[in-house]
């Protein structure tokens, strides 16, 4: 079976490929920068390296596919991420069709399902939900909780002040996933696929965590004390802003929180519902493997 994997140098990306059978499968990855992939390369994989929004590389990168992991690639320089996120959809459903795919598996986002600008990045991945699903006889959209890896920014202000900063009140509630835990989900999908026809399934992680209730399980996990702090929206965006990222993308980010905070963004189907997967890591054990080492370094 041939399978095309896009987003291969984010985290997501890393390990989904760590995981793949590359003995079992033709296994194509797109990328930027092929030289990020040259150990993929070693390991047997194919590497293109090219632009999502490119159609005529799209294209080619897709044939003789049976199946295909959309994952629409942020892009902090954007001036317009939700607009990139319909056109790299539309890219993408045209050169499914074109090459007669018949598996696609799209990384969405909690909330896709509401149809509101005021959602702010997560519209972005409803416009590609809508576009995407179109692409194929068989099409997943895997909505996913808050990357437990957004707290790796975090790491240099956990290690000196025991603080994390988030544009969110901290006693909002949300699901909150580990990307290790989707690369593997993602990996069951594409190489033992069992499920068929246009769906959605939600990644809501092992329980709802208020981000409060998440700064402390970080705490205990690395045997300190750390505590949430709510940032107002306009010094958020002057921090990312200072950071580089483009206002527009800074503002359609901190939309996003703002929709979480409010409830507008949140999961569509409750977690007993057959759609929902609820395992993974917890807070407190994603800090203790993943986020210890970079806060000792702090």
């Amino acid at each position: 079976m041939k399978i095309v994997i896009t987003g291969t140098s984010g985290q997501i990306g890393r390990h989904l490929t760590s995981l793949l059978n590359y003995a079992g499968h033709d296994v194509v990855l797109i990328g930027r920068d092929a030289t990020k992939l040259a150990a993929e390369r070693t390991r047997g994989a194919t590497v293109l390296a090219g632009n999502m929004l490119d159609a005529g590389f799209m294209r080619t990168a897709l044939v003789a596919a049976d199946a295909f992991f959309f994952l629409p690639p942020p892009n902090f320089g954007s001036t317009d991420m939700v607009e990139e996120y319909r056109q790299l959809a539309t890219v993408a459903r045209d050169a499914v069709r074109a090459a007669g795919v018949a598996r696609v598996v799209h990384l969405s986002t909690l909330g896709a399902q509401v149809n509101s600008p005021e959602t702010g990045l997560a519209y972005g991945q409803h416009l590609a939900e809508t576009i995407i699903r179109e692409a194929a006889p068989h099409v997943l959209s895997l909505r996913n909780g808050f990357f437990l890896e957004n707290y790796l920014m975090a790491a240099g202000s956990i290690g000196q002040t025991g603080e994390i900063y988030f544009p969110v009140g901290g006693g909002t509630r949300y699901a909150f996933v580990a990307t290790s835990d989707i690369a593997a989900i993602v990996r069951d999908l594409l190489e033992s696929p069992t499920w068929s026809g246009r769906s959605v399934m939600e990644f809501q992680g092992p329980r709802d965590y208020s981000f409060d209730e998440v700064a402390a399980e970080i705490g205990a996990g690395l045997g300190r004390k750390v505590r949430h702090v709510a940032v107002p929206p306009a010094a958020a965006i002057g921090a990312m802003t200072g950071m580089g990222i483009s206002p527009a993308y800074a503002r359609d980010l901190v939309q996003l929180f703002t929709a979480i905070q409010s409830g507008v963004l949140k999961a569509e189907f409750p977690r007993n519902d057959p759609r929902v997967r609820s395992a993974g890591q917890t807070p407190r054990e994603f800090a203790g493997r993943v986020l210890r080492p970079l806060v000792e370094k702090a």
